[in-house]
Parts: C-alpha cells; sequence; structure tokens
C-alpha cells in the first residue's frame, strides 16, 4: 500500500532509528502544510501525529536540538486559531513537555518555540493552568522575563526579549484566580515586567503592561502593591503610564489605558483620579473612531472604568460617547448579513453594549439619553443574539434601563423586552441565566406594567426551579426577584407563590449555606408578612410561630449564642440607621398594649429596663437621624413607668396611648404610625405638629 506524502511524513518521524535530519524534514514538510490550513492540521490530528510530536517534546536526547525545536513549533501551528485543536493537544498532555523546555538551561530558540506554544494554548480559557503553578515551572517562567540574560547569550538578543514578550503574555493569561495572581506576584515576577515596562522596547513595554494590568485587576491588595513600585528617580508606574497613554502607538495607548484602570478600580492609585478622569477616560474614547482590536476593546475598558461612577457616566454622556456607541451597535446589525462570517465583529457589538449598560447604570439622565439614541429596538434584538457575550451584555443593557421607573413603565414596554427575556429564562449559560434573572428582578417591581405579563407566563414557577439552580448568583437573583414579585402584592398573588414553593423550602433557604440567599430568603419573609394581619398570619401558619422565631433568634444571636434581646441591644448602636430605627421599633412592639394580662407587658418593660434598653435608648435621643430620634421617643414613652402605666388604664382608647393601631407622631399630633400588632416594622405617614411619624415601611424591594 502507497503512502501519501502526509502519511509518509508522520511515519518517519516515529521511526525510532531514524536519522535527525530527516525526522527534521518531515517537521518542516508538515509545518509549511499545516500553517493556515485547518483541513490540513484536521488530517495531521487524524493520522496521530500528536501522540508523535510529544515523544520528540518530552525526549531527554539533546544531540540534536533542532530536531525538538521544530517539534514544538509545530506544536504551536496546530495551537494557533483552534478552539478543538487546542483540545486535542491538551488532552494528549502537551502542557506538561512544554513546560519542562521553558527550563532556563535549554537552548535559547527552544524555549521560545515553548514559550510560544504554551501562550497560544493558553489563549483558550477552557485550558487548565494548574501545571503552571505546580514545580519550579512557575518560577522557571518568570526567569524568562528577565532581559539582561542577553549578555550570557550573545547574538541572540531578540530571542531572549521576544521570549521575555512571551513570558509575560503566558502569565497574563495566568491570572483568572486570585490564588495564581499572587503565586505570580511572591514568584518575583513584579521588578522583571517593570523593568521589560521602562525599556523602551514598545512591545516589551506592552506585554509588561498587560501583565501588570491583569495582577492588578480586582485584587487591591497586589494592586497597590504595583502602584507603590519606584522606578528610575522614584517615579511611581502610574505616572509613567500616563505618558505611555499618550504614546504614538494605539496599543500602547490601550495597554497603559487599561493598566491604569484596573489600577483605578482596585483603589490603588487615589492620587491620581484626576488624571484618569480626565486622560485615561477620554483617551479610551477617542479609540472608539478607531478601527480592529483597538476599537474592539476601548468599549469593554471604558465600562469597567466608569462603572459605578456617577461623575464618570456622567462625563462620557457630556461628550456624547453614547451616541457613538449605539452608532457602532446600529451599523453592526445593518450590514449585510450574507457578507459576514459568523463571530465577525461580535466582539466590537458586545463591547460597546456593556458600555452603554455601564453609561445608563446609575444617573436618569444618562439612561433618557441612551433612549433618545433610538438604540433601544437593536439592544432588544440583541438578547437573542447566537453569542453568549452578546445575549450578556445586552441583557446587561436592558438591566441598566429597568432601574428607571419611567422606563419601566414606558419605552422598555414598547420595546417588548418581556419576551426575549423570559427566553433568556431557559438560556443553558449560566452567565446569561445570571445577568437575565437579575433583570427580572426590575421587571417584577410593583409599578412596572410588565409584572402582570410575566406573572401570566409562569414567571414564578421559573424563578421556583431556579432557586435550586446549582449556580449560586443565578440562585440569588432567583430568591430577589420572588422577594420583588411579592412587595406589596395582594395576598392573592403572595399565595400563588407559596403554593408553588412551599413553606418547607423556604424554611430550609432560610438556612442556606449562602449568607447572601439567607439574606434574600429573610426579605421575602418579610414581604410575605407585609402590610396585612392576614400576611402574617399565614406567614406563621406556613413556617410555623417557634420555628420562625427560633430562625430569627438564630440570625441575630452572635457565635456566643447570646439572647435575642442582647443582639437586638447591641445593634442598637450600628452605623447604618435604618438598622437603628427597626431595633426601636423591636422595642416599641415588645411593649405595646395587646390583648395579653397587663402584667405579661409590665414583665417585658422591666426585662427591658434591666438589660439596658432604657439607657440605650436614652443616649440615642440624640441621634443625627430625624426618624431615629422620633421613634426613641415613643419607645421612651412605654418604658416610663407613670406614663405606661396611665397607657395600660386607658388602653381602650380614654386617654394615655392611641387606640390599638394608630400612634402619634413623636413630638406632635401632626404624624402617625400605624404598626402591625405585635410584628415586624411598622409603615407610618409623616406629618406636621411638632415633627410627625415617618414613613416607615416594612414591605421592602431592590432594584438590581
Amino acid at each position: 500500500m502507497t503512502l501519501t506524502p502526509h502519511e509518509l511524513a508522520v511515519a518517519q518521524l516515529g521511526a525510532a532509528h531514524g536519522l535527525p535530519m530527516e525526522r527534521i524534514k518531515s517537521l518542516r514538510f508538515i509545518k509549511n502544510n499545516i500553517i493556515g490550513n485547518k483541513t490540513k492540521k484536521d488530517l495531521y490530528i487524524r493520522l496521530g501525529i500528536v501522540p508523535r510530536l510529544l515523544d520528540i517534546a518530552s525526549s531527554r536526547d539533546d544531540k540534536d536540538p533542532q530536531l525538538k525545536i521544530q517539534a514544538v513549533i509545530v506544536l504551536g501551528s496546530f495551537a494557533f486559531g483552534n478552539e478543538s485543536n487546542i483540545l486535542a493537544l491538551t488532552n494528549a498532555g502537551v502542557v506538561e513537555p512544554l513546560l519542562h523546555c521553558l527550563a532556563p538551561t535549554n537552548d535559547p530558540l527552544l524555549i521560545e518555540a515553548a514559550a510560544r506554544t504554551l501562550n497560544a494554548i493558553y489563549a483558550s480559557p477552557n485550558v487548565s493552568r494548574h501545571e503552571l503553578f505546580e514545580g519550579t515551572h512557575l518560577h522557571s517562567l518568570v526567569k524568562l522575563l528577565d532581559i539582561s540574560r542577553t549578555t550570557a547569550y550573545p547574538g541572540q538578543d531578540s530571542t531572549i526579549v521576544h521570549t521575555a514578550d512571551l513570558a509575560a503574555s503566558v502569565l497574563t493569561r495566568s491570572c483568572e484566580l486570585a490564588e495564581h495572581q499572587v503565586q505570580i506576584a511572591a514568584s518575583g515576577a513584579i521588578p522583571f515586567l517593570m523593568r521589560l515596562l521602562v525599556s523602551g522596547i514598545v512591545r516589551s513595554q506592552e506585554a509588561a503592561l498587560d501583565a501588570l494590568a491583569a495582577l492588578a485587576k480586582d485584587n487591591p491588595e497586589l494592586a497597590k502593591h504595583v502602584a507603590q513600585f519606584k522606578l528610575d528617580k522614584n517615579e511611581r508606574p502610574a505616572s509613567y503610564m500616563l505618558r505611555l497613554v499618550d504614546d504614538k502607538s494605539p496599543t500602547m495607548r490601550l495597554a497603559a489605558a487599561t493598566c491604569l484602570t484596573y489600577l483605578n478600580r482596585a483603589g490603588a492609585i487615589p492620587d491620581y483620579q484626576s488624571e484618569v478622569s480626565l486622560t485615561v477616560l477620554t483617551e479610551l474614547v477617542r479609540m472608539l473612531n478607531l478601527t480592529g482590536p483597538v476599537q474592539e476593546t476601548a468599549p469593554k475598558i471604558l465600562a469597567y472604568l466608569i462603572w459605578e461612577s456617577e461623575p464618570m457616566q456622567s462625563s462620557v454622556c457630556e461628550i456624547n460617547t453614547h451616541t457613538k456607541l449605539a452608532a457602532i451597535i446600529s451599523e453592526q446589525d445593518d450590514e449585510d448579513d450574507v457578507y459576514r462570517k459568523p463571530g465577525q465583529k461580535d466582539k466590537l457589538k458586545e463591547n460597546s453594549l456593556l458600555a452603554l449598560a455601564a453609561i445608563s447604570q446609575m444617573k436618569e439622565d444618562c439612561r433618557s439619553k441612551v433612549i433618545d439614541t433610538k438604540v433601544l429596538p437593536h439592544i432588544v434584538a440583541a438578547m437573542t443574539h447566537p453569542s453568549v457575550g452578546v445575549r450578556i451584555a445586552a441583557c446587561q443593557c436592558t438591566r441598566s434601563l429597568s432601574r428607571s421607573v419611567k422606563n419601566l413603565r414606558t419605552c422598555l414596554v414598547d420595546a417588548g423586552i418581556e419576551e426575549p427575556l423570559l427566553q433568556l429564562l431557559s438560556d443553558s449559560d449560566p452567565g446569561v441565566l445570571s445577568c437575565a434573572t437579575a433583570t427580572l428582578c426590575n421587571i417584577v417591581l410593583d409599578f412596572s406594567p410588565m409584572k402582570k405579563m410575566v406573572m401570566e407566563r409562569g414567571i414564578v414557577g421559573k424563578l421556583v426551579h431556579m432557586i435550586n439552580y446549582g449556580d449560586k448568583i443565578v440562585r440569588q437573583n432567583a430568591v430577589w426577584a420572588l422577594k420583588n414579585l411579592v412587595c406589596e402584592a395582594e395576598s392573592e398573588i403572595k399565595e400563588i407563590v407559596m403554593r408553588q414553593y412551599g413553606y418547607h423550602n423556604l424554611a430550609q433557604l432560610l438556612n442556606d449555606n449562602s449568607i447572601e440567599i439567607q439574606e434574600q430568603a429573610l426579605n421575602l419573609v418579610r414581604n410575605l408578612a407585609c402590610k396585612r394581619e392576614h400576611d402574617i398570619e399565614q406567614v406563621f401558619k406556613g413556617l410555623g410561630e417557634h420555628r420562625l422565631m427560633n430562625i430569627l433568634e438564630e440570625k441575630l444571636a452572635w457565635d456566643d449564642k447570646r439572647l435575642l434581646e442582647q443582639s437586638v441591644l447591641s445593634l442598637m448602636s450600628h452605623t447604618h440607621s435604618e438598622v437603628r430605627i427597626a431595633t426601636v421599633w423591636v422595642v416599641i412592639n415588645l411593649t405595646w398594649p395587646d390583648d395579653k394580662p397587663r402584667t405579661f407587658v409590665g414583665e417585658r418593660v422591666n426585662i427591658l429596663r434591666q438589660m439596658g434598653f432604657e439607657k440605650q435608648l436614652r443616649s440615642m435621643s440624640n441621634d443625627h437621624t430625624l426618624d431615629v430620634r422620633d421613634r426613641v421617643k415613643t419607645a421612651l414613652s412605654h418604658l416610663e413607668h407613670d406614663h405606661y402605666r396611665a397607657s395600660l388604664e386607658n388602653s381602650n382608647g380614654h386617654g394615655g396611648l392611641p387606640p390599638r393601631h394608630e400612634i402619634a407622631g413623636a413630638g406632635g399630633s401632626g404624624g402617625e404610625v400605624t404598626p402591625l400588632p405585635g410584628y415586624g416594622r411598622p409603615s407610618g405617614t409623616g406629618g406636621g405638629g411638632g415633627g410627625g411619624g415617618s414613613n416607615v415601611l416594612m414591605s421592602d424591594a431592590d432594584r438590581r
């Protein structure tokens, strides 16, 4: 049987005693055939070339290093631009031999080829990085950052420098986990990266900026370490990077802007806040007018820079950035799909949507400006885009826009976002589900006309299903959405929700492993109980009064199992006024004259006094929050013996305290509060007089 040239070339690689030159010739033949040719790459993989290449790369025979170098180069050719080929390589165990090739004692050309191949493989987010952090591999890789090694290898300066750039890139792609960031920094990478940063070699500077940015991202401790490093003449890295933001190279400007953005978001460069707001923000906006990878990436970095910053969001709106982003998104949709490859420019659309989401995140006027660009139909269409990233970004846009009551009642309804949003709740990607459920939290608020629409589409059942989903964020958002759904809702809606979810499941949720989910479950209980006495009775009936009280006591108690009352007493000094108000309402409700014998209430008053509640309340009489001061006056009036006795004697409504369901506004008669008899936090309406009761609602809903 005659072998084809390709089969023959593979066969010659496996010849145990084949001449090195013949095997090198076969490797070069294969390399020339597969470069840029996916079909040929697939063919050679089917012919079983990968194990033979690994045998050569793993060999300890160093008689002819050129053989191993060529084998590693061919492995790199398979890794470039093809996810399925990368999977075939990693499944065959290619990473470990490549890491061994990085040992500083090896031939510089072999090290360079191995670093390039490893960098191509690590371009895939699906490849595990754990092997890099085992043994001495990370130490070997960090040593390659040292460009002073050129003195040991005369005539190979360019190889040493290029290898340093590749090593920095490998590190950049290995910083996804915080523990890996810490290990890389602990290995001594930062000083070497700083030398690359000031080397004056453009590609090396860009590689260093990328690696430093990856180390600083979402890691305040490491970001601070990077920011405080001293360059020549004690210059700080941020000052040097700000100069690079004005470099003539667009990729250099983007790399510097990215690194400064991550340092800024980590709170590591407070002294450079104004420069970042002006120089970096302005440059990122300018990059939207470029083309290629820089334009594609700039919106994503811009979104990260302005996220949760009202001043920056206002600044980008003032220079009409939203208009440019809307135009980019619209242009993508207007292109003729016949001439467009699948996935082409999807990243540009995704990142532009993320930037719009960031712009409209916090300020109502920014949301209005985004809506005015007429981009909303394109956002809605993007929610069903084939790309997962585009779907998430579009959903994030919808989430930001849905934080506006006006938008919920008008344009979002008119755009028909409920249909694609409900479809996303069945998406297979956890990221899409997370963003969709977060958006739904806003859609089901009581004042949203879409609440009824999604209820009729069976949203309760979907949310109940998602509470049992594996992803913690999806579960948290699902409980959050149910909490918002029952906020201010009629009793019938609450009963529909709990018939489908069940109080036994809610009881388990209150003890979930996740504190964040426990918090939302408690909020759900609160909203179920508000505001009617019937709703309270349903909650007690469903959960059981004894079980519910035990759960609440456990949540309020510290680790040393102190009593509930002691926990409440300590919380009366909490930094947040809402918590202080809630604790005072506990005292008011505990001392309220109810249908029990008078001695019961009197005993409660005496216990509270003995525990120090009266002393604590008096210390709160001058609280800086008016609502706290008003509630303290009411609570103290209950605890004062003479006033309390008079209130009991006149509890039928003739003098003393007002009738059971009303309490006059503290300090005057113009206000009124309506407590729930014995439970929870009362609601109220403020009034005139000397400082009427405040509007403290028990029910609670949060937009996401």
